[in-house]
């Protein structure tokens, strides 16, 4: 009987293992015991067993000692235990066509020598291999790199079944069933004590090594499986980690982000690919995606005639995978090294240190989720008073109704439009050119939906008798395939202290703050202002829009939101200093780093292209060909082209005085400036669109010192609106490809309308012209000792103001030209002229300049940074003797700032005589300003 099961392991386990013979194992068939020692695992079967990412290889794996323990007589109810001594594993980073050559793809040997799991219905042998428990003492990571080492070692290491509340209860009831729909849940827990990671740079030695210890976690994993033939639909797993510690000079944080910087290629490439991939298997093999929307509409119907089981399985039930990882405190130092880095501020020469505490730190991914459907099953996501999720909404139904109005010229407008902007869809066509070209010849290699029916049609003919309700149907089950890679970020607290140094041991003090469970009421806003108190400070999210496998069609920009609750921000001269130095030298080594991978990247990329110049010659005719051409003309516009918008509530800037005046008890000891609502975006849109720039132009025009080149203007002064913002006032920036008419001497090529539903065809509006709203803004003062420490004494009146800002070098703007005709002409169409508004903001003697003929370089007239801004209402200032000496003091302070960071980046980016500049415009309609003098009477 031994022997006979000995046997059987050896048959079955000998897939796994290179080196098993009978005499390494130790069974006792009656106490349901055995043992395995010195198993080396063959280790291109594990990477394709535990599903690695493509872009990572098991190179070997070893494990001294293996028992396990079957209780024969409880297995409905006890699982079996598997215990592992010590665990050796290596892993390293590859290319991925590299290891789906040589061994970790499915057409592979190690892919095939995978034993098939048997299909069929979920069996009683599917629940004991599912409830199995296993136990590890030690795991040890070697991860090798072209850039960097790193070792990971895990102990104490448990993987155990739950129940849906992750208790711990018998077999049974960690499993739950829904016989009506066919699926079932299985709850698993991984726990381990201790991890330490310890990761060094092989081409960088001068980088201080990276170390991590964190103590116990946990990560909760639930699987959702099928029933009829047990294949996986979804899972959710949560990372939750206990408070974690973690200092970091910034050495060490630039090894960081060295490493991460030399995998993120890897990890792009492999994340897009695979992504794409298994969208396109749920789309079209898992039936929950395509039930999401039908479950929206029968929601209420099931509700009514569900069971208590029922309604237990839906209250934990997966609908879509996702990841999520949770912290309920965070305390991060950062500290800065010796050397160049450090600022030259005095009080900063011996270095400080900053401490970051968050409280509640949560992030969530959700990588295949359909962009029509709702969030209302997403975990602690509501979808109805989330404002990204009402923005997201919004975009998606105005990108559809660009998408229908870009297929179907000719589609009558749904509502009349509420203002005055440009039309949803930026890219105009002419449709009787557009009908014409839809009948023309298309390219062999063409993979557009619309193009490639357009070509099944043969003919001209054809293409101008198919109805717009069928056009408007192609296009509506093209957008229906949409899905979003979502990743939300919520903070519930958080407290940014004040930079502390060696020669000043006092207790740290805030510096950003959003904390609002506190002992003393002068502080505390989400208190103050009523908010809820599950509301997080910070709710971010970034959207990321793809389709399924190679399908292409527009696609909308990607999008980040970020909601901030009231926040507190304590003007320190010494922390800005220190953050202002850190971030530069954080930034100057990063700058260093990319230049030398950059090269490298580039002799990789030209042995390519004479790889890829070699095969072309050979099949420039064929499809590779068109495949390639198709490729130049798909890539991505702009890695940073999305569409940003930020949102504060009640932020609150609290600048105090440096010294103290005890005899003057009229005098204050901090201001602060507060604003309402504070909105920052890069899109227009309802108060943010061109019709309000315009409106700011506008009001500069009635200030005679904006255009006039009397006193106080002299000659070469940088010109605060230049041609950039007009031409975004106009439209005219926009990357318009409108047809050329036969008469004009030009057309455009017959498969050039094939190219406007690609992906980014929607990608032509610029994203440069940022908007800052501050809905209103007021600046009281407080501290007085003759009121009292809380009582506010009005400076600043309420007033609403509306920024407008761009970068204005001649080198962005020459990039901006550059990549715009490039664009334009990797489609085969002719650039547009250049457009040259008349600017009203220029003398007439610029004007015969700029268009006298090419004359030798003159200066330029932009700044770095130019900022407009708007006020529309009566700005009123109270202001007495001693508040005076309190801004008078607070401007010293500032002006000693503005020195130092100066010097500072000076010395740290080592650029001299590259000064920055800002350039402000404004022009107040009225101001009142009143004086408020001393009482002659005493008291």
């Amino acid at each position: 009987m031994v022997s006979l099961i000995k046997n059987q392991l050896l048959k079955h386990l000998s897939i796994y293992t290179k080196n098993l013979s009978s005499d390494k194992i130790n069974l006792s068939t009656f106490r349901g015991e055995g043992e395995l020692s010195n198993l080396e695992l063959d280790e291109r079967v594990l990477t394709e067993l535990l599903e690695l990412p493509s872009w990572l290889r098991l190179t070997s794996a070893w494990c001294n000692h293996v028992s396990f323990r079957i209780s024969w007589t409880k297995l409905k109810s006890v699982p079996i235990t598997l215990t592992l001594d010590e665990v050796r594993i290596t892993i390293e980073t590859c290319n991925p066509m590299t290891r789906d050559a040589g061994g970790g793809g499915s057409g592979s040997p190690a892919a095939a020598a995978l034993p098939q799991v048997p299909q069929g219905k979920y069996s009683f042998i599917h629940k004991v291999v599912d409830g199995i428990t296993i136990v590890v003492n030690t795991v040890n990571v070697n991860f090798v790199s072209a850039a960097f080492t790193a070792s990971v070692q895990m102990s104490r290491i448990r993987v155990e079944s739950k129940t849906p509340k992750w208790a711990n209860a018998d077999l049974r009831m960690t499993r739950l069933k829904d016989a009506q729909k066919g699926i079932i849940l299985i709850f698993k827990e991984l726990s381990w004590q201790t991890v330490r990671i310890e990761a060094s740079s092989t081409q960088d030695k001068s980088l201080t090594p990276l170390r991590l210890l964190t103590n116990h976690a946990r990560c909760r994993i639930t699987i959702r499986k099928r029933l009829a033939d047990c294949s996986l639909l979804a899972s959710r797993l949560v990372l939750i980690l206990d408070d974690l510690l973690w200092v970091l000079t910034d050495s060490q944080l630039k090894a960081a982000l060295h490493f991460v910087d030399s995998l993120s290629g890897l990890i792009k490439a492999a994340t897009h690919a695979t992504q794409k991939t298994k969208a396109a298997r749920k789309m079209q093999t898992l039936p929950e995606y395509k039930a999401q929307v039908e479950q929206q509409q029968n929601r209420l119907s099931e509700s009514a005639h569900t069971t208590t089981a029922q309604r237990m399985f839906n209250a934990f039930d997966v609908r879509e995978t996702s990841y999520h990882f949770f912290s309920q405190r965070i305390d991060l130092h950062l500290c800065d090294d010796e050397g160049d880095g450090r600022s030259s501020y005095p009080d900063l020469d011996k270095g400080g240190a900053l401490q970051v505490s968050v409280t509640a730190f949560q992030v969530d991914y959700y990588p295949y989720h359909l962009a029509k459907s709702d969030r209302s099953h997403w975990a602690k996501y509501k979808e109805a008073s989330v404002a990204p999720a009402l923005w997201l909404k919004e975009s998606l139904n105005a990108f559809r109704e660009a998408v229908l109005n870009l297929s179907q010229p000719n589609r009558p407008a749904t509502h009349a439009p509420l203002e005055r902007s440009t039309p949803a869809s930026p890219v105009m066509l002419n449709p009787s050119l557009l009908s014409s070209q839809l009948g023309g010849s298309a390219s062999n290699g063409s993979s557009t939906p619309t193009a490639a029916a357009a070509a099944g049609s043969g003919s001209a003919s054809a293409s101008s008798q198919m109805s717009q309700a069928a056009q408007q149907r192609q296009t509506l089950e093209n957008l229906a395939k949409l899905m979003s890679s979502c990743v939300i970020l919520r903070i519930e607290d958080f407290t940014l202290y004040r930079v502390t140094t060696s020669g000043k041991k006092a207790m740290p003090k805030e510096f950003v703050s959003a904390q609002h469970k506190r002992k003393s009421k002068s502080s505390g806003d989400k208190d103050r202002y009523s908010f809820p108190a599950e509301m997080p400070i910070i709710h971010a999210e970034y959207t990321y829009f793809y389709y399924p496998g190679d399908f292409v069609f527009p696609l909308p920009p990607s999008k980040i939101f970020v909601h901030v609750n009231p926040i507190q921000v304590h003007f320190d001269l010494g922390s800005i200093l220190w953050l202002n130095s850190f971030g530069l030298n954080l930034h100057e080594s990063l700058m260093r780093t990319s230049v030398g991978s950059q090269a490298t990247l580039q002799q990789q990329q030209s042995s390519q292209q004479q790889q890829h110049s070699a095969r072309g010659s050979i099949a420039s005719n064929g499809s590779y060909g068109t495949q390639m051409a198709a490729l130049n003309v798909e890539q991505e516009p702009n890695l940073m082209y999305m569409d940003v918008k930020v949102e504060a509530i009640m932020p609150r800037v609290v600048m105090e005085a440096a010294l103290d005046a005890p005899n003057q008890k009229d005098r204050p000891k901090t201001m602060q400036i507060q604003v309402s609502r504070f909105a920052l975006t890069n899109i227009r849109e309802m108060g943010s669109s061109r019709a309000d720039l315009a409106q700011a132009l506008h009001s500069l025009q009635e200030g005679s010192l904006v255009f006039g080149s009397g006193f106080p203007s002299v000659d070469g002064d940088m010109c605060i609106v230049t041609d950039r913002i007009l031409s975004h006032v106009a439209a005219s920036d926009v990357s318009m490809m409108s047809p050329m008419s036969p008469s004009g001497g030009q057309q455009l090529p017959r498969s050039a309308s094939t190219q406007y539903l690609s992906r980014y065809v929607m990608w032509l509006e610029p994203r440069d012209v940022w908007c800052i709203k501050l809905d209103p803004v007021w600046v009281d003062f407080l501290g007085a000792r003759s009121l009292g420490p809380n009582k506010s004494i009005p400076f600043v009146d309420a007033v609403p103001i509306t920024l407008w800002l761009h970068a204005g070098s001649a080198q962005a703007q020459l990039d901006l030209g550059k990549s715009a005709t490039a664009s334009m002409e990797s489609m085969g169409l002719a650039p547009l002229p250049p457009l040259q508004p008349c600017n009203p903001f220029l003398s007439d003697e610029d004007v015969r300049v700029g268009a006298s003929p090419p004359a030798p370089a003159a200066p330029d007239r932009t700044a770095d940074v130019h900022a407009i801004a708007h006020i529309s209402n009566l700005v009123s200032l109270q202001i007495d003797h001693y508040q005076l000496l309190f801004l008078l003091r607070l401007a010293e302070e500032l002006n000693e700032m503005s020195t130092f960071l100066n010097l500072d980046a000076e010395r740290i980016l080592q650029k001299q005589n590259e000064q920055k500049s800002i350039i402000f415009g404004c022009v107040v309609p009225q101001i009142e300003v009143t004086l408020v003098m001393p009482s002659p009477t005493p008291g």
